[in-house]
């Protein structure tokens, strides 16, 4: 379940900021923007392009290539604190984009969910935007791709409080696991533009869960909602309520809420940071996420 809430939260995030960026003030955000550098002065049409542009912005677009490389630091008075390493890359052109991701957990205490999410899992998206007034709404598909190769799995025990590491309400044991079905996901993600600088967002996503040979996993929905502020042309900043359901029947939703800020150094190169405090009894109590990206485009 945590594998899965970092990915989620990663790819909405991720498309929330790439959607609100306007490096050149000209009302049409920079992924859509076919003339990214249009001087302040000039009227632009719908894709960003003034007409002394428009001759050759078709020829030179190529869409939008986005790297990010961060990290979760994950920590509690109760569990041992813990690292993972995200990884994530979106290509998008027009309308349409594709996102692929995966995180890797970098400390010794860190176990496998009965191979239900393994640090191996790779996330794979895509998504179309469809251009409202005053708002944006992308529809999504995707499907995380298991890597079924780890032999631990894990059984019940208490809840917060007896015993460390994630998720302390599962100890681990050294059993074969068969192997599991990849899930498949939609979602859907909304922005609206209040003003030329805040924004509010709602995001809702379900996933049918892939089931082993020993296990029915449940299917589960998450969503979040929250609004952003840009703060200048380079900051953009955001509050959100996070929710996301279990595979386990017996399980409670982790629920959480999140204080996320990108700020862009230059047109090509951009930084995030973001803090999590969890509001459910077993996640971890905070979270702090830092990340390093790149467009080109």
């Amino acid at each position: 379940m945590k594998y899965t809430t970092i990915m989620l939260i990663l790819l909405f995030l991720s498309s929330a900021v790439m959607a609100y960026q306007d490096n050149d003030i000209d009302g049409v955000e920079d992924s859509a923007d076919l003339c990214p550098n249009t001087p302040f002065d000039e009227l632009v049409n719908k894709n960003g392009c003034s007409n002394r542009e428009k001759a050759t912005a078709s020829s030179n677009y190529w869409g939008r290539l986005t790297f990010k490389v961060g990290s979760d630091i994950r920590t509690d008075e109760v569990y041992d604190s813990e690292n993972s390493l995200n990884l994530y890359a979106n290509y998008r052109y027009r309308d349409w984009d594709v996102s692929i991701s995966n995180a890797q957990t970098t400390t010794n205490n860190s176990y496998i969910e009965d191979n239900s999410y393994s640090d191996n899992d790779i996330y794979v998206a895509t998504g179309y935007f469809f251009a409202l007034p005053s708002s944006t709404l992308k529809l999504s598909i995707g499907s995380k791709i298991v890597d079924d190769s780890q032999s631990t799995t894990t059984t019940r025990a208490g809840g917060k409080g007896q015993g460390q590491g994630r998720l302390s309400q599962y100890v681990t044991t050294e059993q074969s696991v068969a192997s599991r079905d990849n899930d498949y996901f939609a979602s859907l993600n909304y922005n609206y533009l209040l003003n030329s600088k805040q924004d509010i967002f709602l995001y809702y996503g379900h996933t049918l869960s892939g089931d082993s040979k020993d296990i029915d996993y449940e299917d589960y929905s998450a969503f979040s909602i929250g609004t952003g502020y840009a703060l200048n042309n380079s900051w953009y900043t955001a509050l959100s309520y996070n929710h996301t359901g279990s595979i386990y029947p017996d399980v409670d939703a982790e629920q959480g809420l999140s204080w996320f800020n990108s700020y862009k150094f230059s047109n090509n190169v951009f930084a995030t940071v973001a803090y999590s405090y969890a509001l459910d009894d077993f996640s971890y109590d905070h979270t702090f996420s830092l990340g390093l990206g790149i467009y080109f485009q």
